[in-house]
């Protein structure tokens, strides 16, 4: 299930989410967030309960696109334990995304980890 995210509800959806999320930063402009979209999904269902994906419109959530910074789409972060962590700035594959989010899950060195 991929969770819509807004400047209203991203305290209650993800700054206090129990499990870790994944925000998709995109908008309706963006080619390369659309193929993105079976990748997303699909580690949506791959991930199931233990990890919540999000989508955020930066077109229409102007204080998270401030918030998370952010400069290129689509942008993929990881949000845990009230802390992000940048996943990517490009277009990925639903494998190199998977892997990059065990990774990060699993303790990997993530030096550009940073308070929400």
């Amino acid at each position: 299930m991929i969770h819509t995210i807004t400047d209203e509800n991203f305290d209650e959806e993800v700054a206090a989410s129990p499990v870790p999320c994944v925000l998709k930063f995109t908008a309706g402009w963006c080619d390369m967030c659309d193929a993105m979209v079976p990748a997303f999904e699909a580690l949506s269902e791959t991930f199931g309960d233990a990890v919540k994906f999000c989508l955020v419109n930066v077109d229409e959530q102007k204080g998270l696109r401030i918030k998370f910074a952010v400069a290129a789409l689509p942008y993929i972060v990881l949000v845990a334990d009230g802390m992000k962590t940048p996943l990517f700035d490009e277009l990925v594959t639903a494998e190199r995304l998977e892997e990059r989010i065990r990774f990060v899950l699993d303790g990997g060195n993530a030096p550009t980890t940073m308070p929400l």
